[in-house]
């Protein structure tokens, strides 16, 4: 008697295994013969060409930080040949401090590698030998600020990376900087202001001689930075 219990127990429990194992069928939890089939689930698209800088502060942005936003400036860049373009910054919250993102587009540029820099003055007169000298060394402030530049590259506070021109004349970058913001010892809106200035080569990330050109050599375009 307890032997053939045993065995009809054993055999329930295979079949309850089975059922839980079996494909779906109609009246199993699939929808009925003939049911349209169900809706997928919601997917988001990725947002193509997003602002850099979300209008919701609270919204998460750059480098994984949230993005409330503190200052944004701009710069219209003119220069040699028809070379124009913009400059944009946003301060944003980097942890518990501020970084400062750069987005610069161009054209009517000679292709290749470009130096990239916040020069110290506001000021961009194409008509001074060399041209944009008025804007000064690269954006250095403070007591122990060197603002030459080659003597002291790449350790300015204005040093920004290279941006690539492509044959047809365009180029662009969207980086981040933690040395510059729009207030305080480091701002670039100090007394006598700044400019962004687009070089005429490579700059080679490198300490040089005074005037030997190793952080970009001539100045082919600028812009002088504004709220």
């Amino acid at each position: 008697m307890v032997r053939a219990r045993l065995i009809a127990a054993a055999a329930i429990c295979s079949s309850a295994m089975l059922m839980a194992q079996a494909p779906a069928t109609p009246g199993r939890g699939a929808p009925p013969a003939g049911a349209p089939p169900a809706a997928p689930p919601p997917t988001t698209a990725s947002p193509q060409n997003t602002p850099p800088v979300p209008a919701d502060a609270n919204q998460r942005t750059g480098q994984g930080q949230p993005g409330a936003l503190f200052g944004k400036a701009h710069a219209n860049i003119t220069g040699a040949n028809g070379l124009k373009g913009t400059a944009d910054f946003y301060e944003i919250s980097n942890g518990n401090g501020h970084m400062t993102q750069v987005v610069l587009s161009i054209e009517g540029a000679p292709p290749g590698i470009h130096g990239v820099h916040i020069h110290a003055v506001g000021r961009c007169d194409a008509t001074t030998t060399p041209p944009f000298t008025s804007a000064g060394g690269h954006f250095d402030p403070g007591p122990a600020g060197e603002p030459n530049p080659d003597t002291n590259h790449p350790f300015h506070m204005g040093d920004l990376p290279n941006v690539t021109v492509a044959p047809n004349g365009t180029g662009m970058f969207n980086v981040y900087s933690t040395r510059i913001t729009m207030g305080g010892p480091t701002s670039i809106f100090d007394a006598d202001g700044s400019a962004i200035v687009i070089h005429g080569n490579l700059d080679q990330g490198i300490s040089g001689p005074n005037g030997s050109g190793l952080s970009g050599g001539p100045r082919i375009g600028c812009g002088v930075i504004e709220r």
